[in-house]
């Protein structure tokens, strides 16, 4: 639907202009009216769908500017982050509306500043249920005018511990109002508030299939869990991002991921709800100038981060909603641009993702590990780049005379050039053990049973069961031990290997040639069967036995 059709007024639709929008997404054009028209709405939508406009908009119309400015609207949010955003967003509808004030209220800033805020009138109140509530009580905000009430992103601040606030906010706000809420997931104190604030609301859910932007390029890589981290460096290394997030499902992880990161010499920086409120505004204003380039977060962390640049989001961990995937890749493809998505994820959780992709109406799109040969060529072109656009800028007398007097000393300038570039470049780019070592770590076979592994190679090729043993061996770093029974004929081998690595050493041996032939694995059924749950096999008695428990039956008579 077009914004025109809404019956929008000549201001609201001026300002809609000057936001660049034409045509109103499913979630706006499907609450708008409603919302206009006084009723209580459940929307269902995920970052990127434009849900603050839903019910920013219809607010705005609604509102009777009066002298008195007593809050007519009060929005809720989860964090300051989110409430800052949702207060930009409204100030951008009303810049042709005279007369329209509206505040942002939320912890990690001085109240006292609140305060002359609130004193000066407000129409709108944007606000965390905490701050909400510390205003409440020092009689600092009053509601009795308010006629609409927004939850925006109920289901996080239920997540953070905010139901017993909220629900103290309400009892604060008069009965007869219309009540707004949105919410990326439907769980079951979700569906409690609903019942118990909402009079007969409207369900509206975006369809799956607007659940993800199609500029954005979804791509998954298999890796051992054990491997996850190295291979998130090269990954990085190979991306080169401007700015780039990486999200995780824990605090902890958050945290070892960040140090891990910074200790590699990437500018990383962590953002948790663990977090003091003055230290997650420092690490999201540095982000935002670039002073540090990559964010790992936790989804709760991250909702209301607002950055239109983002190149490429990485998902450490597999999300455990499928709504958190659309929120984190919708961190990136904004403003109309492309933008890419990265998954790592093990063997096992393939099925998942499958599942991932069914419900987002998706398609991610698998690549192989890359190479050694592919990351050094992609990191010396970087190189190259950096190199150029450092002889642009003007060096240090101090450091020009290092150089001279390195250069007296029977030093060539390219020695010195040579030495500095491989500092750069990195040693393990050149070190090919050291790359099998942190990015193949040895696996451990923790699983009985084994699979069959068909490799179309054999006498014929010269091959015999120690090459086979030593391909995979190297391309996998599975110890030759548990390798189990090869069999080899003319033009083909096959060889038992563990089956809980059997499809990502299948995927392995594809890249690995073997006698300097290119092999194509063919996993065949499972073989093999785990028998330590199963009761002992019961034994048939010899006949001396049997006499022998017979005499202490009779005894025992």
């Amino acid at each position: 639907m077009k914004f025109n059709e809404l019956n929008l007024s000549p201001e609201m639709s001026r300002a809609i202009a000057d936001c660049g929008y034409t045509e109103a997404t499913y979630i706006q054009s499907a609450c708008i009216p409603v919302v206009m028209n006084g009723g209580d709405v459940i929307g269902q939508s995920q970052t990127g769908t434009g849900k603050t406009a839903a019910f920013a908009i219809p607010i705005i119309e609604m509102l009777q500017v009066t002298d008195r400015k007593r809050p007519q609207a009060l929005i809720l949010s989860p964090t300051r982050e989110l409430a800052m955003q949702v207060c930009d967003e409204i100030r951008k509808f009303t810049k042709y509306k005279e007369g329209i004030r509206t505040v942002a209220v939320y912890g990690g800033q001085q109240i006292s500043k609140q305060i002359l805020e609130l004193k000066k009138g407000a129409d709108i109140v944007v606000g965390t249920p905490g701050r909400v509530l510390d205003h409440i009580r020092r009689r600092t905000l009053r509601f009795d005018q308010c006629r609409v009430l927004v939850l925006d992103e109920a289901d996080e601040m239920l997540n953070m511990g905010f139901r017993e606030d909220i629900e103290t906010v309400i009892e604060a706000l008069p009965q007869e109002r219309q009540t707004v809420l949105f919410s990326a997931t439907m769980p079951k104190p979700i569906l409690e508030i609903t019942s118990q604030y909402q009079t007969n609301p409207v369900h509206i859910k975006t369809p799956a299939t607007q659940m993800t932007v199609p500029k954005i390029e979804q791509i998954y890589y298999i890796c051992p869990k054990e491997a996850k981290k190295e291979i998130l460096m090269q990954l990085i290394s190979m991306q080169n991002p401007h700015l780039a997030m990486i999200f995780c499902n824990t605090k902890k992880m958050v945290d070892e991921l960040t140090s891990d990161l910074v200790s590699k010499g990437y500018p990383a920086a962590a953002l948790h709800g663990d977090m003091k409120q003055e230290m997650r505004t420092s690490v999201m204003d540095n982000f935002k100038k670039g002073k540090i380039n990559i964010l790992v977060a936790t989804d709760v962390a991250a909702r209301g981060i607002d950055v239109d640049s983002m190149d490429v989001v990485f998902n450490y961990d597999l999300p455990q909603e499928t709504e958190y995937y659309v929120h984190r890749i919708g961190r990136t493809g904004r403003a109309g641009k492309e933008g890419l998505a990265v998954t790592l994820i093990t063997a096992r959780q393939k099925y998942a993702l499958r599942d991932l992709e069914r419900t987002t109406r998706a398609k991610l799109t698998q690549k192989p590990l890359p190479s050694l040969e592919e990351v050094r060529k992609i990191r010396l072109d970087f190189l190259r780049e950096d190199l150029e656009h450092r002889m642009t800028r003007d060096v240090p007398e101090s450091l020009a005379a290092i150089i001279d007097s390195m250069k007296d000393d029977g030093y060539s300038y390219r020695e010195m050039a040579l030495a500095l570039a491989y500092q750069i470049a990195g040693q393990e780019m050149f070190d090919e053990s050291a790359w099998n070592a942190s990015v193949r770590p040895a696996l451990t076979v923790t699983e009985k049973g084994m699979s069959e592994l068909i490799l179309d190679i054999g006498s014929d090729q010269d091959v015999n069961a120690s090459i086979i043993v030593s391909a995979i061996a190297t391309a996998t770093g599975l110890p030759g031990k548990e390798i189990g029974k090869i069999r080899i004929s003319a033009q083909e081998t096959t060889v038992q290997i563990p089956r809980q690595f059997d499809r990502e050493i299948a995927d392995a041996m594809k890249k690995t040639p073997i006698k300097g032939q290119t092999v194509h694995p063919l996993l065949m059924v499972r073989k093999g069967k785990d028998y330590s749950n199963l009761p002992p096999k019961r034994r048939t008695a010899s006949k001396g036995q049997q006499r022998q428990r017979g005499r202490r039956r009779e005894n025992r008579d």
